[in-house]
């Protein structure tokens, strides 16, 4: 990987999610901090995928960033619908309402039919209700390090697929979840920000891995087959393996097994891929 790409397409935009972060989530403590994770998310994701196409023109040529607009139109709405409003089921309309928006718009090959991206938008809102309840339910370190697992399925699947540039801006919030997971091992005791993901962090994490799969898949030139990209989009919801009642109650097995989880679900979705691309006679590295 060309130290251009690793420079302006991981490490420049997650030092930019990470200053988000840290300004609104010092700047919010009080309210809770359930708003900036989204928009900090999807700005990481945007400004990453944006270092490889170029915007002009991409409804026609580059339209794989219909990926990342829609990711970011997704965090910054619900970030602000969240912020603006208070009642629980207002935000969950709120909720749905940006999860349905982002999969609405993924023009991309393979997804050009309205219907089809309908069905996604209606698939997508169980999965972010489930994503959001699991988030909430704990708010140390372990939610966040999950989160950053459960992407990696969607961005080394996007490797493996033939597509390169996708796997870039999914691997970039993958890597800020993972350094906001070790920020609050570290500094818990003199950090003022508030590290739960949070209602907005939720439903992009959700956004990015389904919609991001979804890309992939549109776009995949290699044959990964379709149970890898399933497994791929649903890692996140590892996090559930945590509430089981029989370790739900022990909270250092709760956090190690929610961990564990998503990593077992990527792990899973990426030597299913690998087996296929064998079995195909892809070459894995060129």
């Amino acid at each position: 990987m060309e130290i251009n790409i690793v420079l302006f397409g991981i490490v420049l935009p997650v030092v930019l999610g990470a200053a988000c972060i840290t300004w609104w989530g010092s700047s919010t403590h009080a309210r809770g901090g359930d708003f900036f994770w989204g928009p900090a998310l999807s700005i990481t994701v945007f400004v990453s995928a944006l270092s490889q196409d170029s915007l002009v023109n991409f409804t026609s040529q580059n339209k794989w960033l219909w990926f990342a607009c829609s990711v970011l139109l997704c965090g910054l709405l619900v970030g602000a619908g969240i912020f603006l409003t208070r009642p629980t089921t207002t935000r969950s309309f709120v909720v749905c309402a940006c999860a349905i928006l982002g999969a609405l718009l993924l023009n991309i090959p393979g997804w050009h039919n309205i219907m089809e991206r309908f069905l996604l938008a209606i698939a997508l809102v169980p999965y972010v209700l489930l994503l959001l309840i699991a988030v909430q339910k704990r708010g140390d370190f372990s939610t966040p390090m999950a989160l950053s697992f459960g992407l990696i399925a969607p961005s080394v699947l996007a490797m493996l697929s033939g597509f390169a540039k996708l796997s870039i801006p999914i691997g970039a919030a993958s890597c800020l979840l993972g350094c906001a997971s070790l920020m609050q091992i570290c500094f818990s005791s003199r950090t003022k920000i508030h590290a739960r993901v949070g209602q907005s962090g939720a439903v992009v994490v959700a956004s990015i891995a389904t919609l991001g799969a979804a890309t992939g898949f549109g776009y995949d030139t290699n044959g990964v087959s379709t149970l890898s990209w399933l497994l791929a989009a649903i890692a996140p919801l590892g996090l559930w393996f945590g509430e089981v009642p029989l370790i739900r109650p022990r909270p250092t097995l709760a956090i190690c097994v929610r961990i564990l989880g998503c990593v077992i679900l990527a792990a899973a979705s990426i030597v299913i891929a690998l087996r296929d691309l064998y079995f195909l006679g892809v070459p894995i590295v060129e």
